[in-house]
């Protein structure tokens, strides 16, 4: 057999060799446990394109710490579950940017202003009410705080991101002191003590204890009227690609199929603000719930 023949079987031999070898996992950090919705879009996303993806599960600030402290240098992508902590990677620096492509149907308020991060899933906030015949109607964060309802309202922890990018944004809307005046009377009016989770709070209004109360939008809680107030205020939870990913093209494919598959779209509130103002302001809105006495 001709040398030239020979070399090029063993080319070929060698690539077909190579194409059944997997290629290495990308290592994603994210908040959840087998069998999870992301656990199964990640499952997915491998079964459609071969890329194999591992995952490292953790509690979301745990995992930012985890990548800004650099304890695994393999990391590629990361998932967080609020965007107080999508938003401190961004600003020290250990997240790259998102190719443009992937951002285009991402609104611009879900997204950071320089592409390093955007948002995989939006929750707004609500005033919610105990549905039959409780009066007054109460559409607005002000009327929360009026006398009238001494004594009716329920919140949960301060603790949760959820309340504290509320917060966040009331802050930017309205100013440091006139936000610490709101919040503090929220409190006044308060039945109990804030509750530990968002569960806690549907079941205290479902049994009575309280009328009114501020969730995220969830739908699926029928027996609970909603107010969303305006301008729009929200959560996210974000997703990026880790500035120093040992995979960054298979990272950004990720991220960019998850974008599309989550699909998420605008408030539909034009004087809504961006999320990352939440993050920017997460201290200052842990701080003022503090000086409140909202734990």
């Amino acid at each position: 057999m001709r040398p030239v023949i020979v070399a090029a079987l063993a080319t070929l031999l060698l690539v077909a060799c190579e194409s059944k070898v997997p290629s290495a996992p990308i290592v994603v950090l994210a908040t959840g446990e087998a069998g999870s919705e992301i656990d199964l879009l990640l499952a997915n996303f491998s079964s459609e394109t071969d890329i194999p993806v591992s995952v490292v599960w953790g509690d979301s600030t745990e995992n930012t710490n985890r990548l800004l402290n650099n304890v695994d240098d393999s990391v590629d992508v990361i998932i967080t579950t609020n965007v107080a902590d999508i938003w401190r990677a961004a600003d020290e620096g250990v997240l790259r940017p998102i190719e443009p492509k992937a951002l285009e149907n991402v609104a611009p308020i879900l997204q950071d202003s320089d592409g390093l991060w955007a948002a995989l899933e939006m929750r707004v906030h609500v005033i919610a009410m105990a549905s039959g015949q409780v009066r007054p109607l109460v559409a607005s964060y002000d009327q929360l705080a009026g006398a009238i309802l001494r004594g009716r309202v329920c919140l949960s922890s301060s603790e949760l991101h959820i309340n504290r990018s509320l917060i966040a944004m009331l802050i930017d809307e309205r100013g440091a002191k006139k936000t610490e005046r709101l919040v503090r009377r929220w409190m006044q009016n308060l039945v109990a003590a804030p509750f530990p989770n968002q569960d806690a709070l549907i079941t205290a209004m479902r049994g009575g204890l309280c009328d009114y109360g501020i969730l995220e939008w969830w739908p699926n809680e029928d027996d609970l009227m909603y107010f969303k107030p305006q301008p729009t205020t929200m959560d996210i939870d974000g997703i990026g690609v880790a500035r120093h990913a040992r995979h960054p093209e298979s990272a950004q494919r990720l991220v960019g199929w998850l974008l599309r598959k989550k699909s998420i779209r605008p408030t539909g509130d034009s004087d809504a603000s961006s999320v990352g103002i939440a993050g920017w302001r997460d201290e200052d809105a842990r701080l003022l719930a503090e000086r409140a006495g909202y734990r």
